[in-house]
């Protein structure tokens, strides 16, 4: 090789690590970031026998596809309206821990019951000022009936990644769900108390999960 091929080789070599670091630093658009989220757990169900698929697998499937994509903080300061500005910040990130917790069996019980349903995303729309995106998708039933389910994301800059803050599911909002029952629950109690029965209610959730895990290894 002459001193010319050799610097053209060189040149060409960094040319593309450069193209490489620019995509890598592109973040991924709001809709792959869903489709990331629920074709990949998808998938992964896809490889598993019905008698593999246990609360506990199931669960981490959830926590490595879905749970990154949500931010956590957001999605609990809404749920917690008026509420999250008068809560302590030991208060707050109780909230967001006993709130993802609900997240998680929520998304484990859905996709537990998985039967072969197929999500469809639209391209995403983006706000005036682009720094948020709705990515409208329809879930497809093995039945043929279809199920509207839409998510909403925000562009984090200290990230550089869009996340999911909402959820819409047949034209009911997660955020406002339970920011209502929240709301209602919080005039009558303190956020200590809502805390502590957050905590009882996880607490009895796992002691069925325990009982059930026990009767799939009896059976």
């Amino acid at each position: 090789m002459t001193t010319l091929q050799s610097i053209r080789a060189v040149v060409l070599t960094l040319m593309a690590m450069f193209a490489m670091t620019a995509t890598a630093s592109e973040p991924a658009s709001p809709k792959a970031v869903v489709e990331k989220a629920t074709f990949g757990i998808i998938e992964e169900l896809n490889k598993l026998k019905p008698e593999e698929r246990t609360e506990d697998e199931v669960r981490r499937l959830v926590t490595t596809y879905i749970v990154p994509a949500i931010d956590q903080e957001k999605i609990a300061m809404g749920a917690l309206g008026k509420y999250w500005r008068r809560a302590t910040p030991e208060q707050r990130q109780a909230f967001i821990d006993r709130f993802r917790e609900r997240q998680i069996r929520t998304y484990s019980g859905a996709f537990k019951a998985f039967s072969g349903e197929q999500f469809v995303y639209s391209d995403p729309r983006f706000s005036p000022d682009g720094r948020k995106a709705l990515v409208k998708g329809t879930l497809q039933q093995t039945n043929g009936q279809t199920v509207p389910v839409d998510f909403r994301l925000y562009f984090d800059k200290d990230t550089n990644q869009w996340r999911v803050y909402d959820a819409v599911v047949a034209g009911l909002g997660m955020v406002k769900t339970y920011r209502d029952q929240l709301s209602q629950r919080l005039q009558n109690i303190s956020m200590d108390e809502l805390l502590a029965e957050l905590a009882v209610e996880d607490s009895e959730s796992d002691g069925e999960l325990t009982e059930e895990s026990a009767d799939q290894d009896n059976s």
